[in-house]
């Protein structure tokens, strides 16, 4: 177990309870991995609090990827999950596709793997905007004024339009490229705002967690580095948080938002000391 305990910030007001928490819903990148790298300590924290029957599973907004190639990632950085453990942006939106609009004609701008996830779905890919059902709008690195057009051209006629999430920018080794919010307000600007939005904040994968986890949400703690995905995620979702120090959010930051994580932490291994 942690030696110290990590410096939790004035507003937690209950003492902690080894048994408060079951279940930790992580951030990747800038929590438990920056870019190629996992976080100093990551992988003892992790293999402790499984032994001691805390339940793991690892959020992300990125859709350039399905779940179990995060997975490969994570293993491939040393941390041993399944992809059972990760949800993303585009697997919440898959699942909704799956339950609520079987065959429906989807018009994508997104990452190849998003595209074949969506086929995988039952789903038919569409480029024609009088057919289409459903827009969705991810990271597209290969985006043009074309795709933009059809795109709005389906909305205009009737279509949904979903987004992936609306990040403005995403991490590189190095700093920041623009992100799925880029493309999204491409399209945005001329159709209107998405219809809805899968990605954090939202709280389409905490309903999809809290399914496969069968665990109550006030035993879920959110980790994350991002006040205003991560931790604002936590509050949509009625479950407690703490921020981590290990990526876009510093100390000085915290005052420049109307609400606040229950705990803030240097680093998610801080987190063992929550479950001393």
């Amino acid at each position: 177990m942690a030696q110290s305990r990590p410096k939790i910030n004035a507003w937690d007001k209950s003492p902690i309870m080894k048994e408060r928490y079951q279940a930790i819903l992580a951030d990747l990148d800038g929590t438990v991995n920056r870019g190629e790298l996992l976080i100093d300590g990551v992988q003892g924290v992790y293999s402790r609090l499984t032994a001691n029957g805390v339940r793991w599973l690892f959020l992300s907004n990125n859709a350039q990827k399905m779940a179990e190639d995060l997975a490969k990632k994570l293993s491939d950085l040393g941390l041993d999950v399944t992809s059972e453990q990760v949800i993303n942006s585009a697997s919440a939106l898959i699942s909704s596709l799956e339950k609520d609009h079987a065959g429906a004609r989807v018009m994508v701008l997104g990452a190849p793997k998003l595209i074949r996830g969506i086929q995988t779905a039952g789903a038919v890919i569409e480029k024609d905007p009088l057919k289409t059902d459903i827009v969705v709008v991810g990271m597209d690195t290969g985006l043009t004024y074309e795709k933009i057009k059809l795109a709005y051209l389906a909305i205009s006629h009737g279509a949904l339009f979903w987004a992936t999430n609306l990040d403005p920018l995403f991490p590189v080794p190095g700093g920041f490229h623009p992100g799925a919010g880029v493309v999204v307000a491409s399209v945005a600007t001329a159709a209107g705002p998405p219809d809805r939005v899968f990605g954090k904040p939202q709280t389409d994968m905490a309903n999809l967690a809290l399914d496969r986890l069968q665990t109550p949400r006030e035993s879920c703690l959110v980790v994350g580095d991002r006040m205003d995905t991560d931790i604002l995620f936590a509050k949509k979702a009625r479950m407690d948080s703490a921020l981590v120090l290990t990526g876009a959010t510093s100390r000085r930051n915290l005052g420049e938002y109307d609400y606040s994580p229950d705990y803030v932490l240097d680093t998610i291994v801080d987190i063992e000391t929550l479950f001393d």
